[in-house]
């Protein structure tokens, strides 16, 4: 059988698949060996001065110097060598995009403006600031007759679940814009201060300290708050309570929540560095607070908990002294009342319930700070704020 001449190689004459190799059609086997020859540190030498037949009969090859001058007289050579013919193996190109070019993430392109004309607005929160420090020199508004300081909280925690607006008629009926937004902070502001003048230990601390502390834990009580309110909601309402796990319980309508007196970014992109939450899902920090279904007076604890934890780290030093006092001073509280309300002494397993949604929450909160300290530093926002310290855990 005549065997193609197209289809050989041109090194030693045998059947080769027709492809290219290191610029010529050889066979596999001379492509090899070109492969290992070039690489061999050994040199080569020809025994009968370059004019052997390196090609035995039988097909054996007796000189490789020979055969390697072939390869390179057919037109082998290593800069021939082609990368990247394998269809599953093709290195792809990254797209030029203006983030790859600048370095930054596409997401958002944050590039300061060079107009030296941009003159951002000022919200003075001094006014806020001096309110809630009359609050705090008032005693509660009634005498109250409780057994502690934590009975004390759970009675005045009472009327603000009561009156805090569901899930489901949330007050959106027009615009959201910076007077709804303020009016909505400082309600949340002066009803964190009111309900920390309940616990004799916080009046007692100079009027600086006492400062730092409801800036610092004032957004944090309102989550656990929120997260409380949401589960009472659920037991409410049946059709929630058939809900599957992550189901979506309520969606904020976005295009009527106004921040352009805030930033130059949309809604969208400004919920990338704050925690803006438009919509509330049955995920696992609020199956947790359903399991747990707590009291007032866990609630109360919950939250005071948290609160004073949370600063203790913050700021460490005298405030993380006192932080610890008035925890123990609480868990006290929480054990008599476990043990001579509820005539139940084994109750770690609630407490370690609560002490698993209130890390979780902790945990978030260290999350977001990372993401709003980048908004400064990409300045971001339209205005500049007075007290500054208010936000920085938003």
């Amino acid at each position: 059988m005549l065997k193609n001449s197209e289809s050989l190689c041109h090194v030693c004459g045998s059947e080769s698949n027709g492809m290219y190799h290191y610029g010529a059609q050889v066979c596999r086997a001379c492509a090899a060996f070109f492969r290992r020859a070039l690489t061999s540190p050994y040199p080569k030498k020809c025994r009968m001065n370059q004019k052997c037949d390196f090609l035995t009969k039988n097909g054996y090859f007796k000189c490789k110097f020979c055969r390697l001058k072939k390869c390179y007289d057919v037109g082998m050579s290593s800069e021939n060598f082609q990368l990247n013919r394998d269809v599953h193996n093709t290195a792809c190109r990254i797209p030029e995009t203006v983030g790859t070019f600048l370095g930054r993430s596409n997401l958002i392109i944050f590039s300061k403006s060079s107009s030296c004309d941009s003159v951002k607005s000022v919200i003075n929160l001094e006014n806020l600031i001096e309110k809630a420090m009359r609050i705090m020199k008032q005693s509660p508004e009634s005498p109250i007759f409780v057994r502690n300081s934590l009975e004390k909280l759970a009675f005045s925690l009472g009327p603000i679940l009561k009156t805090n607006q569901n899930i489901n008629s949330p007050n959106y009926g027009k615009i959201y814009g910076m007077d709804q937004s303020m009016a909505q902070i400082e309600h949340e502001i002066l009803t964190v201060t009111k309900w920390l003048t309940h616990f004799d230990g916080f009046l007692d601390l100079a009027p600086k300290l006492q400062i730092q502390i409801f800036q610092a834990c004032w957004n944090l009580w309102w989550k656990l708050e929120r997260l409380a309110t949401t589960a009472m909601e659920i037991r409410r309402n049946e059709n929630l309570r058939k809900m599957k796990r992550n189901s979506l319980l309520y969606k904020f309508d976005k295009t009527r929540i106004d921040v352009s007196w805030l930033t130059r970014y949309s809604f969208e992109e400004l919920k990338f560095f704050l925690d803006l939450p438009t919509e509330f899902y049955l995920d696992d920090l609020t199956i947790e607070m359903l399991d747990l279904n707590p009291t007032e007076i866990e609630l109360s604890f919950m939250l005071s908990q948290l609160c004073f934890h949370y600063v203790g780290k913050r700021f460490q030093g005298e405030i993380l002294r006192i932080s610890e006092k008035f925890q123990q001073i609480l868990a006290d509280d929480l054990h008599d009342y476990y043990t001579i309300e509820m005539i139940n002494p084994y109750y770690m397993k609630r407490l370690a319930k609560m002490m698993k949604i209130n890390n979780m929450i902790q945990l978030e909160a260290y999350k977001n700070r990372s993401r709003t300290e980048l908004a400064f530093v990409f300045d971001i926002f339209n205005v500049e704020i007075s007290h500054s310290e208010i936000f920085r855990d938003y």
